[in-house]
């Protein structure tokens, strides 16, 4: 873990002076009965009224913090490719590390795949994130709990990235995805804390077993296009990409094979890559087809559903059963109130500004967009 660290901290002093961090802010979200923190980024300017942006959420390693995360340099890129950022932050295992409860000997115990989807279902409701373009990644039990949300969410993720981590066993043994999420998977084959191809930890896999996993999935060919990348930095790191022949859909699962690299993150100048720009790369180029969407939930029996939505004003709310509402703006104010009838209910916001607004169903939250 101390390459990590050093690595990271290098990369922040480099980024302080560029990233603007007004945006930055520390959040709060209660699960259940349990108090979640997360560290949240907006991109600069951002318009959350008309601008439609991408969701991606960082996830740190085994006792370590968001705040390492943080500083890696994603919040550079989101002001260009126009990204919200979350940070969460694990909570601790029976050993006192901050970890995630990802199926692994180290996990902890408490609901983190609530907390994941919560965080998600919080942007889209709260923010224009387009639900198709929702991503994740993560360094070391980041990655492992990458892997475990594409399993767990697998109809609201639309790719993931992952870096210096495998799949746990548990997942790998009961995982299958409706949705075949595309990978990129990172990883020295020197490492020392996660092994690549020899001496698998308890509950983990190795780096082929994973990639297997994937392929399959994928219904890729065992053949893989490989890249030497240019080798400029004296590292003594040489990375090679290997792009699986014939995935259904094609460029679906990439591994990029850090060799003689141990436990550690790259970043240029001082590698020859810098794996959250590579991870990016390819996140960005899948959405999901059919992503579970917050305008309609299910409830035993009962229903409900909202179009148009974007509406110039007049939405209609289709309801299986009685429902109390309220409808709120961003910042809270009551605009409108009642009670939703069995079938189709008309609620008018024509007298309105454009903008977002909030539709509250009991413990349900619906986005509404007036334009």
């Amino acid at each position: 873990m101390n390459y990590y660290y050093s690595t990271i901290l290098i990369v922040a002093c480099a980024l302080l002076n560029s990233v603007s961090w007004s945006q930055q802010t520390n959040e709060t979200m209660t699960i259940g009965t349990t108090s979640r923190n997360y560290i949240k980024y907006l991109p600069t300017g951002l318009d959350i009224q008309n601008e439609e942006v991408s969701l991606v959420v960082v996830l740190h390693g085994l006792g370590d913090v968001n705040t390492t995360m943080a500083a890696g340099g994603f919040n550079n890129i989101a002001d260009t490719a126009r990204i919200i950022v979350l940070y969460p932050q694990g909570a601790q295992n029976m050993f006192g590390q901050n970890s995630w409860n990802n199926g692994t000997l180290l996990s902890s115990t408490v609901d983190d795949i609530g907390f994941m989807n919560a965080l998600v279902t919080s942007m889209i409701t709260t923010y224009n994130v387009d639900p198709t373009r929702v991503y994740f990644t993560g360094f070391s039990m980041g990655s492992i709990m990458s892997y475990h949300v594409a399993c767990a969410m697998n109809d609201r993720v639309a790719a993931i990235g992952c870096m210096a981590g495998t799949m746990a066993t548990s997942d790998i043994e009961s995982c299958v995805p409706a949705y075949a999420t595309p990978v990129i998977h990172l990883h020295g084959t020197a490492d020392g804390t996660v092994p690549y191809n020899a001496n698998a930890l308890p509950s983990l896999s190795l780096v082929p077993e994973t990639m297997n996993f994937w392929k399959n999935v994928h219904s890729c060919d065992a053949a893989a296009d490989s890249l030497r990348i240019t080798d400029s930095a004296n590292d003594n790191i040489t990375v090679d990409r290997f792009r699986y022949d014939a995935c259904d859909p094609a460029g679906s699962l990439e591994l990029w094979r850090l060799n003689g690299a141990d436990h550690v993150y790259l970043s240029k100048p001082m590698n020859d890559i810098t794996e959250m720009i590579e991870v990016w790369l390819f996140m960005r180029r899948w959405s999901h087809a059919a992503p579970a969407m917050v305008g309609l939930t299910e409830k035993g029996e009962h229903y409900l559903s909202v179009a148009p939505n974007p509406s110039e004003g007049l939405f209609t709310i289709e309801s299986s059963g009685n429902e109390l509402y309220t409808i709120t703006t961003m910042n809270g104010a009551t605009v409108l109130s009642g009670e939703l009838q069995p079938g189709k209910n008309a609620l008018d916001l024509a007298g309105q500004a454009n903008g977002l607004y909030l539709l509250n169903v009991g413990t349900t939250v619906y986005k509404l967009v007036k334009n």
